[in-house]
């Protein structure tokens, strides 16, 4: 566990240093990433709607590695009625831009908090900055809460709510490898066993990484580094940001991306550099599923039949384990749910989608 927490602790640095980019350029940037991020929310706008329906307790949503706060930022202004305030609102505009946001009276009475937990305070500075900005602080019915610790450490909850812990978009991922990926499967469980809940954890599949995972992270590089198996290695330094060029889409086969290279006080270093994939290097990432770059971020994509083990080793008989493409094939190919259902409560909405 020393071996752990010395990895939870790098991990916590990269995540500070990298919060304000991966805000810009993963949470409003890769158009591969952000479409996945939308099937989730979609996916997970109507399993709360079936559990306000169905559930007698109020539901307490917890985000498990919530980061800038994306679901607090949903439910809240979901939950909130602003009938009251005036057109010019940062959250009224907000609403109107993004129609699914608009009010859920269902939810306003049943879902009685999104509570999140992170390892990263630079994370956490900005999701409280925009819930601030938004006025939901004190404008959703819904509780919203951010607590800055491990998600290896969560607790039972109390049965005086039904619990639905998530743990989104690939996050597991960035969870200190396969001994932290377990240790997770673990700490969900714990939380929602004892109150009869749910817990779901959404992940890439190791099997798409040269589809999808080579070029988001290529793409994205000005937020982690430039990729370990991206050459030459002239400016893969933190003295240095890349910025690319163009988005590397799905599917792209194109071994090389351009890029400008500035330092860190925005000056230009290099115009129009030329990144290649260095074929062994390349192979070794497609053949591990294990992304590294050259600042010292690292990311897991898992195999499903490796995820597989763990849902039945750590979850049991009362979990699923699900191809996302089964549920939309067009945004969610690449990724795979984990489902423990404790009492079975979704299985009526689950078998209605041919997923269980």
């Amino acid at each position: 566990m020393n071996k752990l927490f010395e990895k939870y602790c790098q991990d916590m640095q990269a995540w500070d240093a990298c919060a304000e980019i991966y805000e810009k350029q993963i949470v409003s940037g890769h158009p591969d990433i952000t479409a996945y991020e939308e099937f989730e929310e979609d996916f997970f706008d109507r399993i709360l709607r079936f559990l306000a329906e169905t559930q007698e307790r109020p539901i307490k949503l917890m985000d498990i590695g919530c980061g800038s706060g994306r679901l607090h930022v949903r439910y809240g202004a979901k939950t909130a009625d602003v009938s009251d305030l005036e057109k010019d609102h940062p959250l009224v505009q907000k609403k109107i831009i993004n129609g699914k946001l608009a009010f859920d009276r269902l939810l306003e009475r049943k879902l009685k908090e999104v509570w999140g937990i992170d390892f990263s305070h630079k994370m956490l500075d900005l999701a409280r900055r925009k819930l601030k900005g938004l006025g939901l602080e004190s404008k959703g019915s819904a509780k919203l809460t951010l607590e800055q610790g491990s998600a290896f450490e969560l607790k039972n909850e109390p049965d005086d709510a039904f619990p639905v812990a998530v743990c989104l978009v690939n996050s597991i991922g960035v969870m200190q490898g396969p001994e932290g990926a377990q240790e997770l499967f673990k700490s969900m469980r714990r939380a929602v066993e004892k109150s009869g809940g749910i817990a779901i954890i959404s992940n890439y599949q190791k099997e798409y990484i040269e589809t999808y995972g080579l070029g988001q992270y290529e793409s994205t590089m000005d937020v982690s580094g430039q990729p370990w198996w991206m050459v030459p290695d002239t400016y893969a330094n933190l003295s240095y940001v890349h910025i690319p060029k163009s988005y590397k889409r799905a599917f792209s086969r194109n071994p090389e991306l351009i890029v400008d290279v500035f330092d860190r006080e925005g000056h230009v270093i290099q115009k129009d550099f030329t990144l290649t994939r260095d074929p062994d290097r390349t192979a070794q990432v497609i053949d591990s599923g294990k992304i590294r770059t050259h600042t010292d971020y690292e990311s897991n994509w898992y195999a499903f039949d490796l995820v597989e083990s763990w849902v039945r080793n750590f979850w049991g008989e009362e979990a699923w384990h699900v191809p996302t493409i089964k549920l939309d094939a067009l945004r969610a190919e690449p990724a795979q749910f984990s489902i423990l259902d404790v009492n079975q409560s979704l299985k009526p909405i689950l078998g209605r989608w041919n997923v269980v």
